[in-house]
C-alpha cells in the first residue's frame, strides 16, 4: 500500500458510506470458507466513457495456495465481461516485484515507472503502472485459466458462459434495485408512522393481511 496509516473505526465508516454513494468505485471483500475476512479487492475509477477503470487487491500476509491468481482472474473476468470495460489499469510499487511479474503473466504490459514516486516509511520510492486490455485478455483466458486449474486443483473455480453472465447481470440489478426500493419503503414506512400513526397503522395491517393471503395461495399453488 501507499502507507501504513492505521485507519480508525469511525474513519472506516465513513469510508464505507462514501462507497455506498460513489458509482465509481467497487470494493469486494475476500472471505476465507464464506467466514473469515482475508483481504480485499477494490476497482477504482471506473469510468463508463471511456470503458476503463483501475484495480489493486490486498491480503492478508498468511495468504498463499494460489489466491493472488484467483483475484486476478475474478477482476479480468468481471471487468472486462460483466461490466464491459475495455481497459484495466493498476499501480505497483517497487518493492512488489513479484506482484509486477504475477500481473504480466495475466497480460498486463508496462506502460511506464515513475522514479521516486511516493514516500513510504521515510524513504522515496518508484510505482510501475501496468495496463491491460480486453482484447488481452481473451487473447490468452482460456491458457490461464486452464493452467491455474491444473497448479490450483484444490481450488473449484466455475465460470459462467456469456449467456448466463448476461442474466446474471440482469438479476444482479433487480436486487439492487429490489435493495434500494426497500430502503425506500422503510423510510416511507416509518415516516408515516412518526408522523400520522392513526391513519397509517390501520393501512399496514391491510397489507399485512393481504401478504398472508398472497402466502397462502402461494402454498396452494406449490401443493398442485
Amino acid at each position: 500500500m501507499y502507507n501504513e496509516h492505521e485507519i480508525g473505526v469511525n474513519e472506516h465508516f465513513s469510508y464505507i458510506k462514501r462507497l455506498k454513494e460513489d458509482s465509481r468505485q467497487k470494493v469486494f471483500v475476500i472471505l476465507r470458507d464464506g467466514e473469515k475476512a482475508s483481504g480485499v479487492v477494490s476497482l477504482n475509477q471506473i469510468d463508463t466513457l471511456h470503458k476503463k477503470a483501475d484495480w489493486a487487491f490486498y491480503l492478508d500476509e498468511n495468504e498463499r495456495g494460489g489466491v493472488g491468481s484467483l483475484l486476478e482472474i475474478f477482476m479480468l473476468d468481471f471487468v472486462f465481461s460483466k461490466l464491459e470495460m475495455e481497459k484495466l489499469n493498476c499501480e505497483v510499487i517497487e518493492t512488489n516485484p513479484n506482484v509486477v511479474a504475477m500481473h504480466k503473466k495475466f497480460g498486463f504490459v508496462e506502460e511506464g515507472f515513475r522514479r521516486s514516486n511516493i514516500e513510504k516509511d521515510n524513504e522515496r520510492i518508484g510505482v510501475h503502472f501496468l495496463g491491460v486490455t480486453k482484447g488481452d485478455w481473451n487473447a490468452m483466458r482460456e491458457t490461464r485459466i486452464s493452467e491455474f486449474s491444473r497448479k490450483v486443483p484444490d481450488i473449484e473455480i466455475i465460470f459462467d458462459n456469456e449467456e448466463v453472465n448476461a442474466s446474471h447481470s440482469v438479476i444482479d440489478k433487480i436486487q439492487s434495485a429490489r435493495s434500494k426500493n426497500n430502503i425506500n419503503w422503510m423510510s416511507l414506512l416509518r415516516l408515516s408512522v412518526e408522523k400520522s400513526p392513526s391513519q397509517s397503522l390501520p393501512l399496514i395491517k391491510e397489507i399485512m393481511k393481504i401478504d398472508g393471503e398472497i402466502n397462502d395461495l402461494t402454498k396452494d399453488l406449490l401443493e398442485e
